[in-house]
């Protein structure tokens, strides 16, 4: 009896601990750590007839669910511009260069 006894009290232990982990790992409380560890990354989609180069950032939890809290836009290019590809690859490179300078260090120390 005494046994029984010990590994019910085993079980019950072992869910509490389970449903311990999972209320600390709930996606809201994890956001505000991948919030302040957000980084920028350079993107684009086509919307409209139009292709949109930005700079976002961008949080992410373990999960892999993200979050976008800002964007800048670099280019809108009509998907019909005889120069879109041009015009692309020159905002894709800005954009690019935009994100590692918004992740880097500051150069004022």
């Amino acid at each position: 009896m005494v046994l029984i006894d010990l590994v019910l009290l085993a079980v019950v232990v072992a869910l509490a601990v389970i449903g311990w982990q999972a209320w600390l790992d709930r996606p809201s409380r994890q956001w505000p750590a991948a919030e302040a560890a957000a980084r920028w990354e350079d993107a684009h989609e086509a919307v409209g007839g139009v292709t949109r180069v930005v700079v976002r950032k961008v949080a992410q939890l373990p999960s892999g669910q993200t979050r976008v809290l800002g964007e800048s836009v670099i280019e809108e290019i009509p998907d019909d511009a005889p120069d879109w590809h041009e015009r692309f690859s020159a905002a894709r490179q800005v954009a690019y260069d935009r994100a590692i300078d918004l992740n880097g260090p500051s150069l004022s120390g």
